[in-house]
């Protein structure tokens, strides 16, 4: 039994969310499980096939009677109500590297993986632990343009139809009821979400971000470290290597919407949808041709999240870019047009 130990003021501070890049992993999973809806299986065997994403179809593969283990960085915690899907993959693509190496070793050799019941494929660690966080992000985006966004109004109305639910509950007989209906398995107990299962360690968490999904069919959470990362023993090696053992503000707990919960219209798509509101702000921003430095300043952004999202904006085709003297200009392509 795995025990979240919260205590009053962890549960005060918890509280639910929606998260477009975890529920992108969740319908993935589903997917390996033989549980996606039929109408997305071939969208999404066509992306995956057409664009080549070798390194999600590696990690995602389950095998028969086999658990699974998603590296956690994959799954970032979103800093508001709705994650942003933008801020979300740069989380992805940013992982600090002993975090990569760490979680994609225990997945491959360490003692999660005889857990699970398989190993990873060693594609996996084989390449730069920046460049395989960078090219899972750019996977995952890949996934979520041409898969989920599409549907992203009819799964966000149902997750929030389940968030309603689940308040309504809260507000009439407490946080501890509302914590017993995420599933069969979950309870509130003297301080703690207890999950039933073969696990059986005892986590302390100063919060929980409760996510809804409608891809799973049963509660899962990050506990987090299966082992311990050790510093180097250089004091002057480089930050990015050193391990910071608060991985997480808050753990995150992924728990399946209620299938009897009455569903809500579809809002129509809002600007930004599709691209995230990071990037549909840094379009708006070079609507004239602009610097990354002059954006950045403009929007309050630093200048490697600029450039990050104007390199993916200018990829798919929604800026182009041109050199005046020595400065490089971006301007959004449908401003020309």
């Amino acid at each position: 039994m795995i025990r979240i130990q919260l205590g009053a003021d962890g549960l005060a501070r918890s509280r639910f969310a929606l998260s477009p890049v975890s529920e992108t992993v969740n319908m993935l999973l589903a997917a390996a499980n033989g549980d996606l809806p039929a109408p997305l299986r071939p969208r999404l065997r066509e992306t995956i096939a057409a664009r080549r994403l070798d390194l999600l179809a590696a990690l995602l593969n389950v095998e028969a009677d086999a658990g699974h283990y998603i590296p956690d960085f994959l799954t970032p915690q979103p800093t508001r109500y709705e994650g942003d899907t933008a801020e979300e993959l740069h989380a992805v693509a940013t992982t600090p590297t002993w975090r990569v190496a760490g979680e994609l070793a225990v997945a491959v050799e360490g003692e999660l993986a005889k857990t699970v019941g398989r190993t990873l494929p060693r594609k996996l660690t084989e390449t730069d632990e920046r460049e395989t966080s960078e090219r899972l992000a750019k996977e995952l985006e890949q996934v979520w343009l041409h898969v989920l966004a599409p549907e992203w109004p009819r799964v966000r109305a149902r997750m929030e139809a389940d968030v309603d639910e689940r308040l309504r509950i809260l507000g009439k007989h407490g946080f501890g009821a509302a914590i017993d209906t995420l599933g069969p398995k979950i309870d509130w107990h003297d301080g703690s979400v207890r999950v039933r299962g073969r696990f059986e360690v005892d986590v302390p968490e100063p919060a929980l971000v409760f996510l809804p999904s409608v891809f799973i069919t049963r509660a899962a959470t990050v506990i987090d470290p299966v082992v311990r990362y050790q510093p180097p023993a250089d004091n002057n090696a480089d930050a990015d290597s050193r391990p910071n053992h608060d991985r997480r503000a808050a753990m995150l707990f992924f728990y399946p919407v209620l299938r009897s919960t009455p569903g809500t219209p579809p809002e129509p798509p809002r600007p930004g949808e599709l691209i995230g509101w990071t990037r549909a702000r840094i379009l708006a921003a070079v609507a004239a041709p602009a610097t990354t430095g002059e954006v950045a300043g403009r929007l309050r952004l630093s200048p490697s999240t600029v450039s990050y999202h104007l390199q993916i904006l200018h990829r798919a085709g929604l800026v182009r870019r041109t050199r005046e003297v020595r400065s490089v200009l971006y301007q959004s392509t449908r401003a020309e047009g």
